[in-house]
């Protein structure tokens, strides 16, 4: 277990076990998102620079074809985070970043966020991975869930990250983010793709009957569900990745991608090979599940090794 834990603070070792897992690129990540947005704005803009240096010395300077980082943001000071992405894109080489579901309640989509957002899209960042922000800040759902402990640790754990992306997507295609917008999309980790199939159908099954809700789109359904990526996680994979034909088939086969909680299980690194190993879903969805469809979410911003 030391062995592959090494991997999250000792470069080579990462390196040699991503490489043996066939990988060839992988995004890097410290930590727990949003973990220094909740104390004092200078103290956390400097932790988080220290955390996206690190990730830069470690990984990304020593095996630049090899790993990118995906950076945190000191988010309750919203001209400290412009200038610290825009520090990590143009010096450290970095090409997305990190956002919380949530900071202090203010959802991703709030226009709170919007001369943020125009910061992101002067630097030519395309693909958002989403992260579920609640280890350090409020979920959806929290107020009523105490009976799974004081904190709502449990309750967290089981229901944060659906509850969370479902209000996340519902915000983004009705408030007008994603119109105004047109050239993001946003990756939801962790949560897999389950959640999200019953999820779009209750959505079009309620735009298609409430006049209100249409008048908020600019187009249908799919033209949102499109610009959203999930991960294959080992849910979908299980019973000889029976759940994964469904999803490929609900969400449709540009929608999905792998990823894992590598090196917090060592197991996770393997999730590629296990996807190579699924029938009912043909070679040319495996290769866009294992590495075509995370290039088009980054709107071909890759190194030249991917290109």
């Amino acid at each position: 277990k030391s062995n592959w834990r090494a991997a999250e603070y000792d470069g080579a070792v990462r390196y040699e076990q991503v490489k043996e897992a066939c990988i060839d690129f992988q995004f890097v990540s410290a930590g727990t998102v949003g973990m220094f947005s909740y104390i004092e704005p200078q103290a956390g803009a400097a932790f988080i620079r220290a955390s996206n240096n690190f990730i830069h010395k470690t990984f990304m300077k020593p095996y630049p074809k090899m790993f990118t980082g995906a950076p945190q943001l000191p988010l309750q000071d919203i001209p400290e985070a412009m200038k610290e992405l825009e520090r990590c894109v143009k010096e450290l080489g970095m090409l997305t970043f990190l956002m919380p579901t949530n900071w202090n309640g203010i959802d991703i989509a709030d226009p709170h966020w919007w001369n943020f957002y125009d910061k992101v899209r002067e630097l030519g960042i395309r693909g958002i991975i989403v992260h579920i922000g609640s280890f350090a800040g409020p979920w959806v759902g929290q107020e009523r869930l105490s009976v799974l402990g004081p904190d709502g640790t449990a309750g967290r754990r089981i229901v944060s990250q659906p509850f969370e992306y479902c209000t996340n997507i519902i915000n983004l295609m009705f408030r007008g983010l994603m119109d105004s917008f047109p050239e993001f999309n946003f990756a939801f980790l962790e949560a897999g793709a389950e959640f999200a199939i019953n999820f779009k159908h209750r959505v079009r099954e309620n735009v298609e009957q409430i006049g209100y809700l249409q008048d908020l789109l600019t187009g249908p359904i799919d033209k949102y569900f499109d610009r959203f990526y999930f991960v294959v996680d080992d849910l979908l994979l299980e019973q000889e990745g029976k759940r994964l034909v469904g999803a490929v088939e609900e969400l449709g086969a540009d929608r999905l991608f792998f990823g894992s909680d590598y090196p917090d299980d060592d197991g996770h690194l393997y999730t590629v090979t296990k996807i190579k190993q699924v029938k009912g879903i043909s070679e040319e969805v495996k290769q866009k599940i294992v590495g075509g469809n995370a290039m088009t979410f980054m709107g071909g911003n890759f190194p030249g090794i991917l290109r």
